[in-house]
């Protein structure tokens, strides 16, 4: 029994299609009412940086500026300014992930091309981040070029293939420098799937230029060629022990004599469950197709299917563990590679699910769109009072230097990227700059996780002078002045 009743659908509507022309519709639709975030303003900045002063200026602002400096071009290149160019790229990079992903499913398994499809516009891990401008979306777009031209290498290879293979994972570091652990799963991916009398050929074609290029950055790390502060020096301290060791001190000082014996393992075991809690969490509904997989004796022959995918998904865990263990907290987004390598696992547990419980897929369609619907926060309050808060302020205040400022969107939409940021954390002190005058404006944000604004405006001697409101009430901006002023 077919998943999907059999429908007459035009020639050109494929799972691959819907991938990509669904997945810009959702990206427009999430961008509704939607406010800059915090790292697209730094890439805007540094972008603004490249146009006017080039690549050392831009660097300085932000030290991987791959994405930043293409949004620049494409910004010359369109006439779009480089936030709505960003936006732009990052659309086009998502909608052909998927496309590609979906492809790839369908060139191993035609079957569930259509569940891998609502997979992978649905998975929250890969979804809910659609509004964002973020360097993800060109990483995933190049690792999944790079894994749709191994698919086909693996049953021709070929020199330019491979090589077309190793550029576009290369490409992706550029974006995200934590693919290069991927030439590690094409690696042993073919270590294992190789036939033996072709194997050691198929590892150098894969391999080479990766093992070329791996000995030379270490060579030039050890050797002091690479900057001690630079982004690529920073990610390789990461295998070190030493930041483990000082944390784990740390953590003993608040700890009883047990807890201080085994505070690094306590460390250690307590940053590595992060991992698997927010996996599970990313996958939401979707974690249920891959326990179906365990559970109805499918895991091992869905993992012959998808080897590649497979290797990708051990490979960039231990990245994860690696930056987790390090730094003690995971961010969402960061986990998207591995969502994006479950989404045909995924695909194969819904096509399964459907197959075993046919009058389930009604009730597994539904939640996968309620699903998909809650990614976008379409629903959600708008965030347009920055919008009309930094019109107000680049209207009204010119020397902005007599402006204390605790809003990076502020500036954003301000145009005030010379402004210093001050820290909300910093707010207590205000009390002294107000005794300096060194300010005549105050640009506060107002979280509903904070206390009352305006009793603590009265305590410092601060009067609203204007106030812009989120329309569900829930958070604002507040330009305040002096109150002898």
């Amino acid at each position: 029994m077919k998943p999907f009743p059999a429908l007459r659908l035009p020639v050109w509507v494929t799972p691959v299609s819907v991938a990509f022309f669904g997945s810009l519709l959702l990206t427009v639709i999430a961008h509704q009412g939607k406010a800059i975030n915090l790292d697209g303003i730094l890439y805007v900045h540094t972008a603004l940086e490249f146009l006017d002063n080039g690549f050392g200026a831009a660097r300085k602002v932000f030290n991987w500026p791959f994405l930043p400096i293409l949004m620049a071009l494409v910004a010359k290149l369109t006439g779009l300014g480089p936030e709505h160019a960003g936006y732009l790229l990052n659309a086009l990079f998502m909608a052909g992930t998927c496309a590609l992903l979906v492809s790839c499913a369908g060139r191993t398994w035609p079957e569930i091309a259509w569940p891998t499809c609502l997979a992978v516009l649905s998975i929250p891990g890969l979804n809910e981040y659609r509004h964002e401008l973020l360097r993800e979306y060109g990483c995933w777009f190049f690792v999944m070029f790079g894994f749709w031209l191994a698919l086909r290498w693996a049953e021709r290879p070929r020199w330019a293939t491979a090589l077309a293979i190793q550029v576009s994972i290369a490409t992706a570091a550029l974006f995200r420098p934590e693919a290069l652990v991927l030439f590690a799963a094409l690696f042993f991916w073919q270590a294992w799937q190789a036939p033996r009398a072709e194997r050691f050929r198929r590892l150098l074609m894969v391999s080479a230029l990766p093992v070329l290029g791996g000995l030379l950055l270490l060579g030039l790390y050890f050797g002091g060629g690479i900057s001690a502060e630079s982004r690529l020096a920073g990610d390789l301290q990461r295998f070190g022990l030493s930041s483990f060791d000082f944390k784990a001190q740390a953590l003993a000082a608040a700890l009883n004599d047990f807890g201080k014996a085994n505070a690094g393992t306590i460390l250690f075991v307590g940053s590595l469950a992060v991992v698997p809690l927010k996996l599970i969490g990313k996958l939401d509904f979707f974690l249920l197709p891959l326990i179906f997989i365990v559970f109805s004796g499918q895991l091992r022959p869905t993992l012959a299917r998808f080897p590649l995918f497979a290797w990708g998904i051990a490979a960039y865990l231990i990245v994860l563990a690696m930056f987790v263990i390090d730094m003690q907290f995971l961010q969402g987004r960061y986990v998207g590679l591995a969502m994006l390598f479950s989404a045909p696992f995924v695909g194969f547990g819904l096509w399964q699910m459907m197959q075993r419980y046919p009058r389930w897929r009604a009730l597994i369609l539904l939640l996968a769109g309620l699903t998909m619907i809650a990614n976008l926060k379409a629903f959600g309050p708008s965030s347009r009072y920055y919008v009309e808060a930094g019109s107000w302020l680049s209207s009204n205040v010119k020397d902005t230097s007599r402006v204390y400022n605790e809003s990076g969107r502020m500036l954003h939409y301000a145009g005030w990227y010379k402004t210093a940021l001050m820290a909300k954390e910093k707010r207590d002190s205000i009390g002294k700059v107000l005794a300096e005058n060194k300010y005549d404006y105050f640009v506060l944000e107002a979280s509903p996780k904070d206390p009352p604004i305006q009793p603590w405006l009265d305590n410092n001697g601060l009067k609203v002078l204007k106030r812009f409101d989120r329309k569900s009430g829930r958070g604002a901006v507040v330009v305040a002045i002096p109150a002898g002023n």
